[in-house]
Order: structure tokens, then C-alpha cells, then sequence
């Protein structure tokens, strides 16, 4: 630390800001400066010539309730958390005449030189003297005392009085800030610092950061702030009450620092070693132990330990790399090594004699005990395993993890079932613009006048597996004229932010393309269900419009009906052997009753280019729109099914679907799950017809289904086809060269079949 001189009361002219008649200034310099705090960059204290030092007042205990850090929420921190100011030393003095108002203020502070923002290296210190008048005589003259001199100072135009004035600020330069804070700061005007006498100071503190006090330690002897001038009463108005007096009193004996007041300063508050914990040489004969190897010494009464005789005591001789040290001759002599094996074949073991015991890495090969390593060696000191086991099982439906005793443990995963469900529907009406159907009990497509209906759907617990089937059941009301000779067609939104209580003809969102058709009649309370697989991806929402081409209109039960509400059968995949079948839609149409069957009874596929081969027996069922280029491979295909009826009596059929479930193998998905027609002739063997000999697909297309994926189990409404007892035939063709594969009755998985559904 610089030590700054004698501590002499300096008299000299300081540069005079505006509006100042005279200055006569009267301080005495601060003395010394410590140590460079490495938390924050600025002097840990000052000192000034009665030997008082300040520290940074960095806490609401010495700065008082002002005291803030910009995040108060936040512990201190530089320079995330630190305030633009820190004050070392700060003494406020107030006064009111009549109108006037007039404030003094010293201080030494901490700051930096852009004035506005903490940054690392801009740290700089300077004293300030200021005095405000308010509402004072304009251009008169106003004399000011105070405890660091008296200021002559002329008011401004308006009455102002505005007197500051700064040290030259010592900064931070790229010498380091041990050096740039070597400057003494020999012209501030803030010297010895201001201490409060009545009240005394809280412990610790040289005043109280938010209380009336008088003062003590103006050089000058002037511990008030006086003003004589017009407005104030004759002779002038003075005080002896500060309102603020900050300082936080630095203990600076044993920080190894010879500061003002001290004969020495050897680190340490130890009495003993001949530099007393006050910092004071201890007398001459003083008993002294500084060297552990000499008994007998005593102090010089100047600092040092001298004299005494040699002896044997234990001592340590600072080599780690010995034992039971004793000294011999005055000094510490080692003894024994100690013993550094650590029982590690993976450590190769040495002595440094600053730091004790070495054991060194090594490489060897070693077995960590662990099931779930593999090649182990020895790294760090320990026997480390090498590559792990590979514990993916390649499912999502198990957790993989390795147990170290018995390795690989590939745990079921606790995988949600997958639900879907309708949170929101209503239909729009050309006809009818601005009118919104939000609570209506039916949603209805139509052509004419046009007819739309929105639903929104909400899926969850899919991810992360995939979706494998996704149907929108919705059921015909029950109100005449419900029915229709189209179910319509359903459409993929993208656009999902329509409401269900506001959504009319005019803002409603535009539909995507065509997902599925449902072209055949539906008849009243029958069930429909539009493939929307290909649309759902897996957990979120996602929007759907239904049309139709057909100008008779069909209602179906909307989610404010009494039942038959839409719903959504969704299967996630794999399934995990955890949610099983996914229930079937509620209707309120009648389960057949009793006696009441629908059965696939023969099924096959004819290839165009093997058109003499019969394939009636095969586990599966194929439909093509392929080319005869590679004979054998990429013909087209047609699956033929016959289907037969019973127990129906005189009730009607209000339901009729055929449903045949992707085969689980290669290639088995499709764009396109295939176009079914009715067929008329039912002549056909299962075991017998080829290419060459197939019936004629003469009926039309009942339903045309989206894309199919492997396991989904497809839906092909035939309702219209059949409309009691008897055996019926249909056939499945595409359009599309993305072949569809179907699980046959020869198969092993779920094969086909014909659910049926009465009314009286």
C-alpha cells in the first residue's frame, strides 16, 4: 500500500466552479489506501490522518434504507448485482428557511468512469464537496460554512445555488489497480472523515446511515453547516444535526498492512510473537516462540525474536514426504518416509515432498465387477469399465436399462392408452352467413343449399409410438329426414383456432383434401365411421370439415344431442399389450339379437398377370392397380369376398360393415385402402377363379377408404348392399399402384368379418 505522507492540514486554491465567489477550503489528506479487494476491484478501505479507516459500505447496515441493489432480490455480485455508487464515507446535513431549502453533502466514493453502468476496469475513487440552495434571492450572494471550509457561493437567475466540487478521480489503468489507485488523492476536500458524536454510532459504524446527529472531525472545527445570506436571519441560520453520516470502520491491525498509528503489523492478532494484537512491538524481554527448534527467546522490543538455546522438540519440517520431524541443531530434521502404497494396481505410487503421496495413473487392463461393461481398464486411478452393453430391445414398449449384478433389464413400459376425443362441433350454412349453429343437436352436410360441418378432436397418449387406426364415428339422428343417400366426405383442417360458439358460413377455415368417403346411404340412427388416420399423427388437436355432393342432406348427433354423440376409436401402435381392443362406438341402434349373423364365408384375389393361378388358399388378400411389365410381380389385383346373412326376419338392417384388418408384413400399407363394389354374380369358388374366370365388377363403388397402415383395422361400409337375409359378393379394386394387403380367412391374424346392426 502507498503510503500518502504526514497528516498536515493543507490550505490551497481549488478549481472554483461557477457561480462561486471564493472558496476558502480546510481538510486534512487522507493517508493511505489498502489493499485492492479482488471481489469487486476498488481499495478495501481508506484511512485518513487520525488513523480511521473506512470500508466499502456495501449493505443495507451502513448505507442505510437508500441502500439498493439493482436486483434487491439477488445476493451482491460484481458486476451482475453491484450498485454505481459505493460509498466509503458520507455526511448529509439539512436546513429550511421560510421558502429556501439548502442541503450539504461530502463524501469519498467509489464509482466509474462512464458514470452510468458497473464495468470490470472502470472503477475510479474521488471526493466530493456539495452545497444546493433552493429558492434563494437570485445573484445574491450567499456564504457558506461547513466542516471543510467556507464557500462563497452567488445564486443563478432563478435562485439557484448549485456548488460541486470533485477530486480528480483516480481510475483504473492498465498498469493494474494496485497501481492506479497508487495515486493519492492529496487534493479532496474530504479529510479526516465526519464521525457522529450524539447519538452515539452503531457498533461497527461511524454514524447512523438515518438519523439526527451531531458531528466531529472537521479540521477546521466547524462541525455545523451555516448560511448567511438573503432570506436567512441575521448573522446567518446554521445546524449541527446530520442527517446521514456513512461509514463502515475497517479493522486494519493484523492484515499484514503498516498502516497510520501502527509499529508493526505481522498478520496476525497473536500476542507472543513479539508484534502484539494491536499492533505494537511487545517489550524488550517478552518470552517469544518463533522458531519451534529454539527454546528461550525473547523480544528486541523492536519487532524481533531473539536469543534462546536449541532442543529436540517435535517439530514439522515441511517435506511431505517424512515423519516424526524433530528438531536438532535449531532446525527441523525429517525422519522416517511415510508409506504411499494404496493397495491400487491401478495407481503406480511415488512421494512429492510438497504435497505428500502420488499415485499415478496407469493403463493396465482389470475387471470393474460391473455386468454392464465390457473391456475394462484401468483409468483415473480406478478400473473403469469400457463400452457399455447395448440394452435396446428395438420396441418403445419396454424401458431398457442394465442391472450391474445381472446386466441387460428390459422393463414393460407403462405406456398410457391412447384417447381421442370430440371437444368441439357445429355446422356452418351458406344460406344462413352469419349465423352460428354451435348448440345445435344435429351437424349436417349438404350441397344445396351447401352444408358444413367442424369438428375438433383432442388425442393424447400416443407418443411416442405411432398412430395405427383413427375413426370419426359419428350416428345418424333419429329425426325423419335424417337419412340421406350419401354419408359425405371428410376433409383435414389445418387452420384449428375457430370456436365452436362463433364460427359461421363467413369465417369459417378452409378445408384440405379429401381423408375418406362415406358415398353409399346411411339410414336413421346408423352409425358412420370416417377414416381419419392419415390426418392424426399422434398426440395434439386436429380439425376436420364433413361434406357432401349430395343435394340430400344428411343430419348426423352432435355432442349436444342426449346420445349417439360423436367419438373417436383410436390405436396407437405398437400397442404393448396394455389397452387391448379399442371399445366400439356407442350408437342407439339395436345389437343384432340373438340369431342374428354375418359371416365372411369365401375370399380370394385374381392377378392379371398369373391369370390362370387360383389363390384361395393364401393367408392374405391383395389389391393392385399394378401393370403387367414384370409378369409375376406387378399385375393388377382384385379381392373378391362372398358374405352371407341370417336371422334378420322382417327387422332391417340399419348397419352393415365389412372390416378386414392390413396385414402385418412388408408393404402392407397403402395410399389408398381400395374402392368396394356389390357384385351381382356370387358363382364364383373360393378355390377356383382365377383372372381368367372372374366375375365382372358391375356394381358401384359403395365406399373408398384413405390410406391404411399395417395392423388398422380398415372399415368398408356396404349398408346399402344389403338389406336382410342372403348371401351377397362384393369386390375391392384401386386406382392406385400402392398395393393394399388384408389379412385372409387363411390368415393368422384378425380376419375378416361383417358386423351388423338391427332396428325393428
Amino acid at each position: 500500500m502507498r503510503r500518502w505522507g504526514s497528516a498536515l492540514l493543507l490550505a490551497f486554491v481549488l478549481s472554483i466552479p461557477a457561480g462561486t465567489v471564493r472558496a476558502q477550503p480546510c481538510f486534512t489528506p487522507l493517508v493511505g489506501f489498502g489493499p485492492i479487494d479482488p471481489a469487486d476491484g476498488f481499495p478495501l478501505y481508506y484511512q485518513d490522518s487520525t488513523g480511521l479507516a473506512l470500508a466499502e459500505c456495501l449493505d443495507a447496515v451502513c448505507g442505510g434504507v437508500g441502500f439498493v441493489l439493482p436486483n434487491p432480490n439477488l445476493p451482491l455480485s460484481f458486476p451482475d448485482n453491484f450498485p454505481v455508487e459505493v460509498f466509503y464515507s458520507r455526511a448529509i446535513s439539512k436546513m429550511t428557511v421560510g421558502t429556501i431549502s439548502a442541503t450539504y453533502v461530502a463524501a469519498l466514493e467509489g464509482s466509474f468512469a462512464n458514470g452510468s453502468v458497473v464495468l470490470a476496469g472502470d472503477q475510479v475513487v474521488f471526493t466530493r464537496v456539495r452545497v444546493r440552495i433552493l429558492g434563494a434571492a437570485p445573484g445574491a450572494t450567499y456564504t457558506v460554512t461547513h466542516p471543510y471550509g467556507v464557500e462563497v457561493l452567488q445564486a443563478d437567475t432563478l435562485g439557484t445555488v448549485n456548488f460541486t466540487q470533485d477530486s480528480p478521480r483516480v481510475p483504473v489503468s492498465a498498469a493494474g489497480p494496485n497501481l492506479a489507485f497508487s495515486q493519492s488523492i492529496v487534493s479532496g476536500r474530504v479529510g479526516p472523515f465526519l464521525t457522529a458524536v450524539a447519538p452515539p454510532a452503531p457498533a461497527g459504524l461511524v454514524g447512523n446511515p438515518a438519523a439526527n446527529q451531531t458531528i466531529t472531525g472537521s479540521p477546521c472545527a466547524t462541525n455545523i453547516f451555516r448560511i448567511v445570506g438573503p432570506g436567512f436571519p441575521p448573522g446567518g441560520q446554521q445546524t449541527d444535526q446530520f442527517s446521514t453520516i456513512i461509514g463502515k470502520i475497517a479493522h486494519v491491525c493484523g492484515n499484514g498492512v503498516l498502516d497510520l498509528g501502527e509499529q508493526c503489523d505481522d498478520g496476525n492478532l497473536v500476542a507472543g510473537d513479539c508484534c502484539s494484537p494491536l499492533c505494537q512491538f511487545e517489550p524488550t524481554g517478552q518470552a517469544c516462540a518463533n522458531n519451534i527448534c529454539i527454546s528461550g527467546s525473547t523480544c528486541d522490543g523492536a519487532g524481533a525474536c531473539v536469543g534462546g538455546a536449541p532442543n529436540t522438540a517435535p517439530c514439522n519440517d515441511g517435506n511431505a514426504c517424512t515423519t516424526a520431524d524433530t528438531c536438532a541443531g535449531g532446525v527441523c530434521v525429517g525422519g522416517p518416509a511415510p508409506n504411499c502404497n494404496d493397495g491400487n494396481v491401478c495407481t503406480t505410487d511415488t512421494c512429492d515432498p510438497a504435497t505428500g503421496c502420488v499415485n499415478t495413473n496407469n493403463t493396465s487392463t482389470c475387471d470393474d465387477g460391473n455386468a454392464c461393461t465390457t473391456a475394462d481398464t484401468c483409468s483415473g486411478g480406478q478400473c473403469i469399465g469400457g463400452p457399455p452393453l447395448n440394452c435396446n430391445d428395438g420396441t418403445v414398449c419396454t424401458t431398457d436399462s442394465c442391472n450391474p449384478a445381472t446386466g441387460c433389464v428390459n422393463t414393460p413400459a407403462n405406456l398410457p392408452c391412447p384417447v381421442a376425443t370430440v371437444i368441439a362441433d357445429a355446422f356452418v350454412n351458406f344460406a344462413s352467413p352469419t349465423t352460428n349453429a354451435g348448440t345445435s343437436k344435429v351437424l349436417t352436410a349438404d350441397a344445396s343449399p351447401i352444408k358444413r360441418t367442424f369438428v375438433r378432436i383432442s388425442v393424447s397418449g400416443v407418443n411416442p409410438r405411432t398412430v395405427a387406426s383413427a375413426t370419426l364415428h359419428l350416428q345418424v339422428a333419429a329425426a325423419s329426414g335424417s337419412n340421406s343417400n350419401s354419408g359425405g366426405q371428410i376433409h383435414a383442417v389445418s387452420n384449428c383456432s375457430w370456436g365452436e360458439k362463433t364460427i359461421t358460413w363467413n369465417n369459417q377455415p378452409v378445408m384440405g383434401p379429401v381423408l375418406s368417403t362415406v358415398g353409399g346411404p346411411v339410414a336413421l340412427n346408423q352409425g358412420v365411421d370416417f377414416d381419419i388416420r392419415s390426418a392424426v399423427q399422434g398426440d395434439g388437436v386436429y380439425c376436420f370439415a364433413i361434406d357432401s355432393t349430395s343435394t340430400d342432406n344428411v343430419n348426423y348427433n352432435s355432442r349436444e344431442a342426449t346420445s349417439g354423440k360423436p367419438s373417436v376409436a383410436i390405436v396407437a401402435a405398437p400397442d404393448c399389450g396394455t389397452c387391448g381392443a379399442v371399445p366400439p362406438t356407442t350408437t342407439t341402434t339395436l345389437p343384432p339379437p340373438p340369431g342374428v349373423v354375418g359371416s365372411v364365408v369365401a375370399d380370394t384375389y385374381v392377378q392379371s398377370d398369373l391369370a390362370t393361378t387360383n389363390f384361395g388358399t393364401k393367408p392374405q388378400i391383395f389389391v393392385d392397380n399394378g401393370t403387367a411389365t414384370n409378369p409375376g410381380t406387378t399385375g393388377v389385383q382384385h379381392t373378391f369376398l362372398r358374405v352371407t346373412v341370417s336371422g334378420v326376419g322382417i327387422k332391417h338392417v340399419s348397419s352393415a360393415h365389412l372390416q378386414l384388418q392390413v396385414a402385418s408384413v412388408t408393404n402392407s400399407g397403402s395410399v389408398t385402402g381400395g374402392s368396394i363394389h356389390v357384385i351381382s354374380n356370387c358363382t364364383w369358388g373360393e378355390t377356383t377363379v382365377t383372372w381368367n374366370t372372374q366375375p365382372a365388377v358391375d356394381g358401384p363403388a359403395l365406399a373408398t377408404l384413405g390410406a391404411v397402415a399395417a395392423g388398422q383395422i380398415a372399415d368398408f361400409d356396404v349398408t346399402s348392399a344389403i338389406p336382410g337375409d342372403g348371401t351377397y359378393c362384393f369386390a375391392i379394386d384401386t386406382t392406385s399402384t400402392d398395393s393394399a394387403i388384408y389379412n385372409s380367412r387363411e390368415g393368422t391374424g384378425t380376419r375378416p368379418a361383417l358386423a351388423l346392426q338391427v332396428i325393428p
